[in-house]
């Protein structure tokens, strides 16, 4: 990872994350990495693409879109586009998700909006929804535009009532309504550390939409798209888009409901080159003061942060300029677009795969020799995992649970819900978005512990048993009214809902961002699942109403207490 990128670790709680934000952390290696700033003798294109021609010969990539503008040069090779695949190419009509490139379109949207009159950098949420709207959290209407572009909201990394039907296309049903039900009664918990969140981006294109009085997308549309003669950018899937691939294999299109602003947009090689050209003659633009407004740098750090932009002053000789640039991978496809006014030259790299293409894209805007090339992902395997099963403990007496079966594989940690595992290597398992990875060690046929790598640090664990724990409960055929009295939604933290629905005897039980347990019933009021990952406790008052929950989760208990998220109704 060597840039700012949407994965599935921004769909997770954020207790997976409490080592450190993800995606700023890739940022600040991308940097470390690249010390010397000061340019040589540039390089020429045929170097990087020989680099790229390598990685789909390899397998890292499949299909790639390369278009590159040097305005140093004159006539046919001012501008310059190339298609790479094996069997198949990509070619001018190919659209590709672009993932987080979509909060550059989000922010030039804000820009236009200021210039437009329709909002300022100060105008909050409270501003932009009607004068009535419940928010439970006076805070959370306070939050303004500013805020949300900069990704410094102290928004939640997820909506706690996110609750996917397709665990590999978590935003997808996600909607306006649920988005009005999360600002309503959410309640912001102090000294939330900010970071990336799909909300910022996602929340602001929403709001904006409703500055115009119409729904984002078609905005977008008539205010930027169309100007910049886009006509092949949007958030819809056409017959063009392509199919995506994640550690070597057919991966399902990502989608963002009311969130589109964040990440839902596809578009092909034409359109970005169109946009970046754009931006390098800002002047010649019907959108000049949105695109001049949109680069400059809004928050300060040593990646200064715009309009959706990531902007850093590099030093060449006694002058300074500044690197444009942004960056994606989803769970199928990568993305990079940059560009550097001072020599008139900018680039877009496009991917339908989820290999990083960022660390090219640099070192080509810098005139560096390209970087070597990640390995490309393994085959992918089958068969029975249960060689990995069992308790495993940590230095200082942590313990954690692997539970493996036939092509299936999770990992759960006490106090949480099981995380489900992907192959990645030769005993190497990785969690969604590699929010941390298990490495297991053998001696001889048989494994004896496992590297657990989160937050870059590696941590030994020793095998406890060849099996995951698991108590022998008996069966009990609940009462129908006591399945109607538990369904709800309870709230375990700050960040994280629970809901309970029913399904014939049977209670799901779904956290926010993950996917669904069925319980089953051994003793009153008290349910589990058939591995033993979650047992749940039902609370009751004196007058018999359920008023929470009680967990046990990989040993450790937890407690939920109901809550009701009512969806507010807009006059």
């Amino acid at each position: 990872m060597a840039t700012s990128f949407i994965t599935a670790s921004a769909i997770l709680p954020r207790w997976w994350h409490s080592g450190g934000d993800p995606i700023k952390t890739s940022l600040l290696l991308l940097f470390a990495l690249v010390p010397a700033w000061v340019c040589a003798q540039p390089v020429a294109p045929d170097t990087y693409l020989a680099r790229l021609q390598q990685g789909v010969d390899s397998g890292l990539y499949r299909e790639l879109a390369v278009g590159w503008i040097d305005g140093t040069q004159t006539g046919p090779d001012q501008q310059q586009t190339w298609y790479f695949g094996g069997a198949q190419k990509p070619d001018a009509q190919s659209t590709f998700e672009i993932g987080a490139i979509s909060e550059i379109f989000t922010g030039l949207l804000l820009a236009q909006a200021a210039i437009d009159g329709k909002v300022r950098m100060d105008t909050t949420l409270r501003d932009l929804l009607p004068k009535d709207f419940p928010f439970a959290d006076p805070a959370v209407g306070a939050i303004n535009v500013r805020q949300l572009a900069t990704r410094r909201s102290g928004l939640p990394s997820a909506p706690p009532n996110l609750f996917p039907t397709d665990a590999d296309d978590t935003y997808a049903g996600f909607d306006q309504s649920a988005l009005l039900t999360f600002l309503a009664n959410l309640k912001l918990a102090p000294n939330l550390a900010t970071g990336y969140s799909v909300l910022d981006a996602g929340l602001l294109g929403d709001m904006l939409g409703r500055a115009y009085g119409q729904r984002f997308a078609v905005v977008l549309v008539s205010r930027i798209l169309d100007p910049l003669g886009m006509s092949n950018t949007g958030v819809g899937d056409g017959a063009g888009l392509l199919q995506g691939h994640g550690h070597g294999q057919p991966v399902s299109h990502w989608h963002f409901g009311a969130l589109a602003g964040a990440a839902g947009l596809r578009s092909t090689l034409p359109d970005l080159l169109r946009f970046v050209q754009e931006n390098l003659t800002p002047q010649q633009s019907p959108l000049r003061a949105a695109l001049l407004l949109s680069r400059q740098p809004l928050a300060d750090s040593p990646q200064s942060v715009g309009l959706g932009w990531n902007t850093v002053q590099v030093t060449d000789g006694d002058q300074q300029w500044p690197l444009v640039w942004r960056a994606s991978r989803t769970a199928g496809f990568s993305a990079f677009l940059g560009f550097r006014t001072d020599q008139q030259q900018a680039l877009v790299l496009l991917g339908n795969t989820d290999a990083d293409l960022s660390a090219t894209g640099i070192a080509w805007l810098e005139g560096r020799v390209p970087p070597p090339l990640p390995p490309p992902p393994p085959p992918p395997e089958s068969g029975d995992f249960t060689a990995y099963s069992g308790l495993y403990r940590l230095s200082g007496g942590r313990a954690f649970t692997v539970r493996a079966g036939s092509g299936a594989m999770s990992a759960q940690f006490p106090g949480r819900f099981p995380v489900a595992l992907r192959k990645v290597g030769h005993d190497v398992f990785a969690a969604p978005g590699d929010a941390f990875v298990l490495s297991f060690q053998r001696t001889g046929t048989v494994v004896t512990s496992v590297l657990l790598g989160h937050a870059g640090a590696n941590e030994l664990a020793q095998r406890l048993s060849e099996r995951a724990p698991q108590l022998a409960r008996g069966s009990l055929a609940p009462p129908a009214d006591t399945l109607r009295e538990v369904v709800g939604d309870y709230q375990l933290d700050a960040e994280t809902l629970l809901r309970v629905t029913q399904k014939q005897n049977a209670l799901i039980i779904q956290a926010t961002g993950s996917e669904t347990l069925t319980l089953t019933a051994f003793a009153p009021d008290r349910f589990a699942d058939a591995d033993g990952a979650c047992e749940v406790h039902f609370l009751r008052n004196e007058t018999r109403a359920v008023t929470g929950m009680k967990l046990v989760l990989a040993g450790a208990e937890r407690e939920a207490h109901r809550v009701v998220w009512a969806t507010p109704i807009l006059r």
